[in-house]
């Protein structure tokens, strides 16, 4: 599937987060050729769709899509908020092994915010229209393959030092 391909049809669907996200994602995966979950996983033991996990607060939850040491996502409907999304996948992330990616997305926006250890927080915020951009495109495709090249390069110990000197100075 090509950007503009994956642009026209996602950019007037109005369907529902149930009956359209799985195929919003399989969309994805052929974008970036990637695996689906099942062609990659057939037993889902390390990517899959909803992904059962234990939430911090108690109780069991679902991410809508988990691949192991690279991402949890979590899709909402159009135009909802992307902040409750972000807040659902943090009561699951200790249960799916603190992946280093979280990833919102209402089939037309998406935020990717990086939760590797001892680093601040980036969030790559794009539209599905940016996707013919390259460097959005290699953004996306890092999710899926190489979620290092998106780790930041400031640590909180960095900053926390950085901010010290310059207190002191």
């Amino acid at each position: 599937m090509l950007p503009q391909e994956f642009v026209a049809k996602w950019s007037k669907v109005t369907l529902k987060e149930s009956s359209a996200s799985q195929e919003h994602f399989i969309d994805l995966c052929r974008l970036l050729e990637h695996p689906t979950p099942a062609e990659a996983d057939a037993e889902g033991a390390s990517f899959t769709f909803e992904k059962g996990a234990r939430k911090s607060t108690g109780g069991q939850g679902f991410a809508d899509v988990w691949k192991k040491d690279y991402f949890a996502w979590e899709y909402k409907g159009k135009r909802a908020s992307l902040a409750e999304a972000y807040q659902q996948l943090l009561l699951y992330r200790e249960d799916l092994g603190n992946p280093p990616l979280m990833v919102v997305c209402d089939l037309d926006r998406f935020e990717v915010r990086t939760n590797f250890t001892n680093t601040i927080t980036q969030v790559y915020r794009f539209g599905t229209a940016d996707l013919s951009d390259r460097k959005i495109f290699a953004i996306l495709r890092a999710v899926f393959f190489n979620p290092e090249a998106l780790r930041p390069g400031q640590t909180t110990h960095g900053l926390t030092q950085a901010a010290a000197t310059q207190f002191a100075t």
